[in-house]
């Protein structure tokens, strides 16, 4: 009888000790991110935001390859590294779901000598090696009549599919005044630390961010003039498993996100060169736009 009733005891013990240790997790949510400015600006506005609402926020900078399936896994509530094409590549068997966007990261050419911010013939210009990249940088420096990008690039529905990473100076037509420029795909792991042996570089903003240092908008010769419908499409999301959409926990995330505090955060933060832009995916699924 003592032996059963210490059995008991002890397990309504272990049975608490649970119910607190969920009741515990339930008012945190975990979120893996780039570093900058994804971590920052959680760590450093979005926290509080959700300390008003009951919630801690857990945040984790996490390499971006990893990151989708950490979510897939359970390992993190979400994610906050990519937009909405690059999600749409995710090929795991764990359905993920853009929950909201909420910043868009111009694409800019920097320079890797400041004191020369001049593109002229002879140049040479790395940018990243993934197509999604590759087509928004030829586009900048298309929109800069720096040159035109061939139409052999596109298949016959328009999609971008065609461009060769190999040659790629192959693909475009350099215009008048930059005649013999170079283009080099490289990882985008790797485009600051061999900026220095270019003469300009197209990367990512967070990338830029991250492995150019605090003056990297010295760096900055042009950057796009995005359009609206440009920021939406390419505009950094909050990433979370698709059965996971309607928790209230995605939902606290969400409103956080959407709070004009992060507007006022991030244009005084990063100035032109990251636009915050909000989007309540959990009204719209752009999955399936």
């Amino acid at each position: 009888m003592k032996k059963n009733l210490l059995f008991c005891l002890v397990a309504l013990a272990s049975v608490a000790s649970l119910g607190a240790c969920n009741n515990s997790s339930s008012t945190t949510i975990s979120i893996a991110a780039s570093e900058v400015p994804h971590a920052k600006i959680l760590k450093e506005c979005i926290k509080p935001i959700l300390e008003e609402k009951g919630y801690s926020l857990e945040v984790t900078t996490l390499d971006w390859t990893l990151q989708n399936d950490a979510v897939a896994n359970d390992e993190y509530d979400a994610n906050y590294f990519q937009h909405v094409p690059y999600l749409k590549t995710y090929t795991g068997s764990t359905k993920l779901y853009a929950a909201c966007k909420v910043h868009y990261e111009k694409l800019c050419l920097y320079a890797s000598n400041k004191s020369n911010l001049t593109l002229k013939a002879g140049d040479s210009i790395e940018i990243v090696d993934d197509v999604s990249n590759i087509e928004r940088a030829l586009s900048l420096l298309a929109s800069k009549n720096v040159l035109t990008i061939n139409s052999s690039n596109y298949d016959a529905d328009g999609n971008f599919t065609n461009f060769d990473t190999a040659h790629p100076t192959a693909c475009v037509t350099f215009l008048s005044g930059y005649e013999g420029c170079s283009l080099t795909c490289i990882k985008e792991a790797q485009l600051c630390q061999s900026l220095a042996d270019y003469d300009f570089g197209i990367i990512p903003g967070n990338t830029a961010m991250t492995g150019l240092g605090d003056d990297y908008a010295s760096r900055i010769v042009f950057g796009e003039d995005a359009s609206e419908s440009l920021i939406s499409e390419k505009a950094n999301i909050v990433c979370v498993k698709e059965s996971n959409k309607d928790s209230d926990k995605t939902k606290a995330l969400v409103e956080a996100c959407g709070d004009s505090r992060v507007k006022t955060y991030i244009e005084s933060t990063y100035g032109e060169s990251v636009v915050y832009h909000f989007e309540n995916g959990l009204t719209t699924n752009f999955l399936d736009a």
